[in-house]
């Protein structure tokens, strides 16, 4: 079993930083994709760690679920990988590549797996993103986590939680406490959210998106 990791980050490179010293130490032999989206300076540069960015013509990055989406492109370039390990970057995971397999070893291995509080760390293999890429509408984030989900109860095809993938530094949110800015865009995108499923997470109603057959 081989994976990489993706770390998407807007603006809190001051909490990445330091994660990132610690996971060149945890997964010495490991890709780690960082994508920023903020056009941040003096991301640490280690020796493991692939730095992009991909931005409009206004300079604006990606969304959460574009930003998904290009860094498991990138980690499934690579035919051996199995699986794409991505992580918030106001996180530190706090585990080792032995705790990786050990984890994927006990689940189903064509599920998602992530945290038990929220999706600050999961593990998505390659067949199911390759047959289910993320949604890229919710912009800049938020519920592009529950609209996947969603989508994969349609389809009979269980997100699997597990306190083994919870964080040893945990830290929610810390991009909304720099940016509150983004808050706005998330009232907008549970409405974006609404119309799309036909109600809020757990009272969704349409079986295809924005109820279209």
């Amino acid at each position: 079993m081989k994976f990489e990791i993706g770390i998407p980050t807007l603006n809190r490179k001051d909490l990445l930083n330091p994660s990132l010293v610690m996971y060149n130490l945890d997964f010495p032999n490991t890709r780690i994709w960082v994508l920023d989206n903020g056009m941040q300076q003096n991301i640490n540069i280690i020796p493991n760690l692939y730095l992009r960015g991909h931005y409009d013509s206004n300079g604006n990055g990606l969304s959460v679920g574009a930003s998904w989406n290009k860094l498991c492109e990138n980690i499934f370039s690579d035919a051996s990988n199995d699986y794409a390990l991505i992580l918030n970057d106001d996180i530190y995971l706090g585990k080792k590549t032995i705790d990786i397999e050990k984890i994927v070893s006990k689940k189903n291995k064509n599920s998602l797996i992530r945290a038990t509080a929220d999706w600050c760390a999961f593990l998505i293999p390659r067949s199911l993103w390759e047959k289910n890429k993320f949604d890229e509408c919710f912009y800049p984030a938020y519920y592009e986590d529950k609209s996947y989900e969603y989508r994969m109860k349609l389809k009979g095809i269980s997100v699997i939680t597990t306190p083994e993938l919870n964080p040893y530094i945990y830290q929610s949110s810390k991009t909304l406490e720099k940016d509150p800015s983004i808050l706005e865009a998330s009232k907008k995108n549970k409405q974006l959210y609404i119309e799309m499923w036909g109600g809020e997470p757990t009272k969704e109603k349409y079986k295809q998106p924005f109820n279209k057959q």
